[in-house]
């Protein structure tokens, strides 16, 4: 048994059966713990690199019940999503358009996108998939459009709501770092080939700037960000040969942004679910920077209002 969570007083726990070998169920409790309901069969799991096992589920930060889990069905793999605790489960939704604008054409059946759930073991290097309490619906993961999940033809997608809709953001594997709240997006290209570049984005994905941040080309080791969820300052640490010394690249950008952000830089997005806003019989509003503002966020950034909406059937244990 792995224990996932225990909010509000409900265990959320995945369980390993008799007769699984690399999967497990996910499990969720009434609010004293005692009765257990079957919230998702199947879910895909892997030894780790010091013997611990691996459940593909992933948490997002900033959205209260919603999970990210790879299914094993029959020898596939695909991505669900669920946003109240694994109630309800979908796939993921493929994106209508490739990077360069074109319409993507899913001939395979039930084509959907489906995601690499790991996290980072090493701290100095990005997962598969990131998001962050203070940019709450950003979800940056790495993956595939298809039939089933693969290790091949990997792309880097983005979701600006919350895993509603998806965006293609690279065609191949990029550390993404969050900066200023995540105000700014930072990648890097995952190689093993010396580099000098990175992108920056400062409206969550949807264009992005190429800058130099050596004049000689960097054997990337790992990135960091500084300490704080406002800081503007990234480390790339790495080698210029094999043979040299760790080389350490202070990046700041603070002489980027003018000012700081008031509160009509902002805009009201509301969580949603597939169109419906009543989640876990609640809806939900988030406070997000305006995508023409660039300034510096501040004491906005991921604000959250509640307000209760009349129960359904759906809200019902």
């Amino acid at each position: 048994m792995h224990v996932i969570s225990t909010d509000e007083n409900q265990v959320f726990v995945a369980i390993q059966e008799w007769n699984q070998n690399d999967t497990y169920n996910l499990y969720i409790s009434d609010t004293r713990g005692v009765l257990f309901t079957l919230a998702l069969e199947n879910v895909k799991s892997s030894i780790g690199p010091e013997g611990n096992v691996m459940i593909d589920l992933y948490e997002v930060a900033g959205i209260k019940g919603m999970f990210l889990a790879n299914k094993k069905i029959d020898s596939r793999v695909k991505t669900f999503i669920t946003y109240n605790k694994g109630r309800d489960w979908h796939l993921l939704q493929a994106p209508e358009t490739d990077l360069r604008g074109n319409a993507v054409h899913c001939l395979l059946p039930y084509c959907s996108l489906h995601l690499h759930l790991k996290v980072s073991d090493n701290p100095y290097t990005s997962g598969n998939i990131a998001s962050r309490d203070t940019a709450p619906g950003i979800i940056v993961a790495s993956g595939n459009i298809g039939s089933e999940l693969a290790d091949s033809d990997i792309s880097m997608f983005i979701s600006s709501d919350a895993g509603n809709t998806w965006r293609q953001i690279f065609e191949e594997e990029h550390s993404v770092l969050y900066l200023d709240q995540g105000g700014v997006l930072v990648a890097m290209k995952h190689t093993s080939l010396p580099i000098r570049h990175l992108w920056l984005s400062f409206d969550e994905g949807r264009s992005w700037n190429k800058y130099s941040f050596t004049s000689s080309p960097l054997f990337v080791d790992g990135v960091l960000g500084e300490p704080g969820e406002e800081t503007l300052i990234m480390t790339v640490f790495g080698h210029f040969s094999h043979r040299s010394e760790w080389q350490l690249v202070k990046v700041d950008y603070k002489s980027i942004f003018d000012r700081r952000c008031a509160q009509e830089d902002y805009r009201p997005w509301q969580l949603h679910n597939q169109g419906e806003a009543c989640i876990m019989g609640a809806k939900r509003t988030y406070q997000k920077r305006r995508l023409e503002k660039k300034c510096m966020q501040g004491k906005y950034a991921g604000a959250m209002a509640s307000e209760p909406c009349v129960c359904t059937e759906a809200d019902f244990e």
